[in-house]
């Protein structure tokens, strides 16, 4: 019993952050803080030596951002001598201010340029641009080296002795806690499906709880794919597990799906069998959730005809109430080949890849990696000379506001690009930035006021703001900007500088540090919101063209792994769109009409993104070229398909302006878009079904985009396959060959 409270309350702990990874840097970053200092105080080192070290060892543990616990250890490797030279160079130049800034903004060129090189660069360019930072906080000269080099050596061999002794992070330690993290997620979707399926009260309500833990259990999958694509050790294995998480998550999406689409469909004449139906069902998906939890589920249980609940043996319920009965049986079977959580052994029997796949697999790498690294190339170079420029305005700005303090301003205008391109982006970023440090200095004014000269107390509240400032979201920066703060005033008032003045000079050098970001983002190479995403919505439709073409190919043109990383490689690009339409659909965004237009792009690209992820889970289920009326008609679907989004693309490159002045669209979340498609009669056209209801998605965000653009249905040229929905309305395409296909017998 104790065993199983622990077990539930630790993967509910796991699926608050996906895998402890915040919580993890958070307690890392804490420990080797504490240990650098720890050991510089039994060393009787100075003041200056102890706020090296520390400010050290947070930088190390804010720059390693790798997931690989052996490219972290290659990160760290790297920084080490890197800061130890930008630390020399900022105090060598000490006594010359105007070489030693000239030297800063070049320093911050190159690291912005590192940042095409991934994480690793990023990680590089923090090292550089921190440690040049603190030889200017600390008002180093070259006398000072020796001791402020020791203090840096400490630090880092602190911070890797706790990463890789007293808490090591190997390769199956991440992915349990990642699997966890799955679980935990998995564990809330169908909480929430058998809460709505026997209530049926409320539904508005739960499906919105409902869409969040699935958002939720879709970013713990992405984080696995992203780890499993850096470790690249053993593929074949990575490639099956990925397979079975993806096939898993696809299951439960369609489970909430079919949920939602049951629980707003009005009960049949006959309430009792219905209600009986429905508290079956709900007890079925809390057994599954029991399984979960326990790890009970094992490859020896019998699902289908054979269990007491099933087909043969279910009540009368209604048609959708049966669909969701089929679902959780796809789930069940989905769990069984995922296994224990304890990790993936390959099964016997499990086929290796053909040669011919392998080499086409890591062709289609190799020049999609060939037009990320180009495309990153421009952008990288373009905010370099965007970064470089802020900075020198901050430094001439800062340097006029405060002759000592003015490296506060140039802090402020680098860090608003970072992980961000569009004017847009950069807004956001400096006003979660100005906002943080406001709110900050006012905690951090109180915090140093009411411990006073308490040194033990004030470094125990500096590792506490340091675990705050690491446990934060991303999307959260206003938070870890405030914990920034309060840790610089509770480091004022250990150091005895505190004052009000400094206080609001910081918040000075700030505001001046963030104008001169978004000064340099609007004046120099600016980059639109639209244009960003724009480009990002074009790079979705060459992925998703590229899946279509995957996915209905002649045979042995792919497997079902690589339809797998193909959709992952699709839900990547439907996260950069996300993630470059963020300033259109902030909640802050007073401009209603273009918030809710954009909002309403994105729920479309998650209808497709859906499609075109169980599109590439089921295909691996047909064999290809079994039945060539059924390979005849999924190809011309796909075709159908594709030609919409071939015509998507050209109006993304020529959207017009027009599109801003149409009316308000009906924002509707992803699930009561698809919740609201017409019912799927047989499994084996699910193939068909699923290209239908892309094709009309796909219709749908070509009038949202361009509404006097010709309808992809008709096009010339183009035999009309139905009527696309229009956006307010739930999507009802209409699909002929899905109604007339030849069955396609799903695999055994």
């Amino acid at each position: 019993m104790v065993a199983r409270t622990k077990a539930l309350l630790w993967d509910r702990l796991a699926g608050i952050g996906p895998g402890l990874m915040r919580l993890t840097s958070a307690m890392r970053a804490v420990l080797g803080a504490a240990a650098t200092l720890a050991v510089l105080t039994a060393l009787q080192g100075s003041d200056m030596a102890l706020l090296a070290g520390g400010f050290t060892a947070m930088v190390t543990s804010l720059a390693i951002s790798d997931l690989h616990p052996r490219n972290q250890l290659i990160t760290l490797g790297l920084g080490a001598p890197l800061f130890l030279a930008a630390l020399t160079a900022g105090a060598v130049l000490a006594p010359y201010p105007t070489a030693a800034k000239m030297l800063f903004l070049l320093l911050i060129h190159l690291a912005v340029q590192a940042r095409r090189f991934g994480a690793r660069g990023l990680g590089l360019g923090i090292f550089g641009f921190m440690a040049f930072f603190l030889s200017q906080f600390t008002q180093a000269r070259v006398v000072q080296l020796p001791q402020l080099g020791a203090a840096v050596l400490i630090a880092f061999g602190a911070v890797a002795t706790v990463w890789y002794c007293a808490g090591p992070r190997t390769v199956s330690g991440v992915l349990t806690r990642l699997r966890r993290a799955f679980d935990g997620r998995l564990h809330d979707v169908l909480r929430d499906t058998a809460s709505m399926i026997a209530t049926g009260q409320d539904v508005h309500t739960r499906r919105r709880s409902l869409e969040r833990h699935l958002d939720r259990l879709h970013a713990s999958v992405l984080l696995i794919e992203d780890f499993l694509d850096e470790r690249a050790v053993d593929r074949a294995t990575d490639d099956l597990l990925l397979q079975h998480i993806s096939h898993v998550e696809v299951a439960a999406q369609r489970l909430a799906v079919l949920t939602v689409r049951a629980a707003r469909t009005q009960p049949s004449l006959d309430g009792l069998a219905e209600r009986t139906a429905r508290q079956q069902l709900a007890g079925r998906i809390q057994v599954l959730r029991h399984q979960l939890t326990v790890g009970t589920a094992r490859p020896s249980e019998q699902y289908g005809e054979q269990r007491e609940d099933g087909p043969a043996r279910r009540p009368a319920g209604s048609a959708h109430v049966r669909d969701c009965f089929q679902a959780v049986d796809e789930l069940t079977a989905a769990l069984r080949a995922l296994g224990p959580r304890v990790g993936l052994r390959r099964e016997r029997g499990t086929p290796a890849r053909e040669p011919a796949t392998l080499q086409g697999q890591a062709l289609a790498v190799e020049r999609r990696g060939e037009r990320d690294t180009a495309s990153l190339k421009r952008a990288v170079t373009q905010q370099a000379f965007q970064v470089t420029t802020a900075s020198a305005l901050a430094i001439v700005g800062g340097h006029l506001l405060s002759p000592q303090l003015w490296y506060w301003a140039v802090a402020a205008s680098w860090v608003v690009f970072i992980k961000n391109e569009s004017i847009g982006e950069v807004l956001l970023q400096s006003l979660r930035r100005l906002t943080g440090t406001v709110i900050g200095v006012v905690a951090g004014y109180g915090l140093a006021a009411l411990v006073g000269g308490d040194g033990p107390l004030l470094l125990v509240l500096l590792l506490v703001c340091m675990f705050g400032m690491f446990s934060m979201p991303s999307v959260a920066y206003w938070a870890v900007t405030f914990f920034i703060t309060c840790m610089l005033s509770l480091l004022l008032a250990l150091l005895g500088t505190f004052s009000t003045h400094v206080l609001l000079l910081r918040v000075e050098e700030t505001a001046l540090g963030v104008a001169c970001g978004i000064l340099a983002a609007v004046l120099i190479l600016p980059t639109t919101v639209r244009r960003a995403s724009d480009e990002e919505l074009a790079n979705f439709l060459l992925v998703l063209h590229r899946l279509l073409r995957a996915t209905t190919g002649s045979p042995g043109a792919g497997t079902s792994t690589s339809w797998v990383r193909a959709a992952h490689d699709l839900d990547q690009a439907l996260e950069s769109f996300g993630k470059a339409s963020l300033p259109l659909t902030h909640p802050l965004n007073p401009q209603r009409g273009r918030r809710d237009r954009a909002r309403h792009l994105v729920e479309l690209l998650e209808a497709a993104a859906y499609h075109a992820r169980s599109l590439a889970a089921t295909a691996g289920r047909f064999p290809a070229g079994q039945d060539a009326q059924c390979a005849t008609r999924l190809t011309a679907a796909a075709d159908r398909a594709q030609e919409t989004v071939t015509q998507l693309i050209r109006i993304t490159r020529r959207r017009p302006g027009v599109a801003s002045h149409t009316a308000r669209p009906r924002v509707t979340r992803a699930l009561s878009l698809l919740s609201d498609e017409r019912r799927m009669r047989r499994p084996e056209q699910r193939l068909l079904l699923h290209i239908d209801h892309l094709d009309a998605t796909l219709i749908v965000l070509a009038r949202a985009l361009d509404p006097l653009a010709p309808e992809p249905g008709h096009a010339p040229g183009r035999r009309p396959h139905g009527t696309g929905p229009r956006p307010a309305a739930p999507l009802r395409g209409t699909c002929t060959s899905a109604t007339t296909a030849v069955p396609c017998a799903p695999r055994a």
